[in-house]
């Protein structure tokens, strides 16, 4: 691995074009299908409920958060392995694994808002480490800066960018963007798993991914991504939170001009975040593609307790 060294450093050891569903109701329940026991609870945050599952004991309280067409079973390892030193939480944003359909659009506002409820109708505790996955960085980049007073750190994990809507370069010749958002892709609307999806919970997230709610909610969340950025940029200024960025080392975009450029803006825009807040590193996952919790789990594991060790009581 390959380490970039900012102000202090402490380490142990996409867009594409969807279409909208306008017949979607702002809220609506999953046909009737048989859902398997809920880990966790269901908690409502006003008109619809939100599934978390929280493990361990102790703040700060560990929040974890995915990228478009993610949800809590992803996390499963890295939660599991953290609920040992302190309170770890995974969560389903609404329309993913076990959460209700939520209202449109879904943008990192309302998820934000939505977040927060969760949290405080929970008696779930704060203050938080919001370790946040590519779109799920713009979450853990919002709730910092809507609630720096319940924010003990982020953890942003080849997070989204909110400039890079404008700032990575267009498709050459019509071609389309890959997407690297997704802890799987589409073929044919049947999921293919990544390959590192904990074996022990890849059967079940693949049967959650094939309902109607999960493919809506993806793209729902794609559509309303440039909102989603304006809000981050329009929002309040980043408080003086400690935040360790985990960058992706493996190309994702094609060998050619094109993605040469997408490649150095993304590492560009990288970099950017990493200067946010009070910086506690800048760390390149040289073997991961951009699921890094799940191509080296122990990074995530790693940056996260850098923050739980950054808000022990000093002797």
């Amino acid at each position: 691995m390959s380490l970039t060294f900012t102000r202090r450093m402490i380490f142990p050891a996409l867009l594409m074009g969807t279409v909208s569903f306008m017949g979607w109701p702002p809220t609506m329940a999953a046909p009737t299908d048989s859902q398997p026991v809920v880990p966790g609870k269901l908690v409502d945050v006003g008109g619809h409920r939100l599934h978390i599952h929280c493990e361990g004991e102790g703040l700060p309280t560990i929040i974890f958060d995915s990228g478009t067409g993610g949800f809590s079973l992803e996390w499963t390892r890295v939660q599991k392995v953290l609920s040992r030193h302190t309170r770890a939480c995974s969560y389903d944003r609404a329309g993913y694994g076990w959460s209700d359909m939520g209202p449109l659009p879904r943008t990192s506002e309302r998820i934000t808002r939505e977040l927060y409820t969760l949290l405080d109708k929970g008696n779930i505790l704060g203050p938080y480490i919001l370790a946040g996955h590519s779109f799920g960085g713009y979450t853990a980049q919002l709730f910092a800066r809507s609630y720096p007073e319940d924010t003990a750190g982020l953890v942003l994990i080849d997070s989204s960018h909110p400039e890079q809507v404008t700032r990575l370069p267009n498709p050459e010749r019509g071609e389309a963007r890959p997407d690297i958002h997704k802890s799987r892709s589409y073929i044919v609307s049947r999921p293919v798993m990544h390959p590192n999806f904990p074996g022990e919970t890849a059967f079940l997230a693949g049967r959650m991914m094939r309902k109607w709610n999960h493919t809506m909610t993806w793209r729902e969340e794609k559509m309303g991504l440039p909102l989603s950025a304006r809000q981050i940029l329009l929002s309040k200024p980043m408080p003086a939170v400690p935040i360790v960025v985990l960058t992706r080392g493996r190309r994702v975009w094609p060998n050619n001009d094109y993605g040469d450029e997408m490649e150095r803006v993304w590492k560009e825009l990288q970099d950017e975040l990493a200067l946010l807040g009070d910086n506690y590193g800048h760390l390149i996952a040289e073997r991961s593609g951009h699921l890094i919790h799940l191509d080296q789990p122990e990074l995530v594991i790693s940056a996260v307790r850098t923050l739980l060790n950054a808000n022990s009581p000093k002797q």
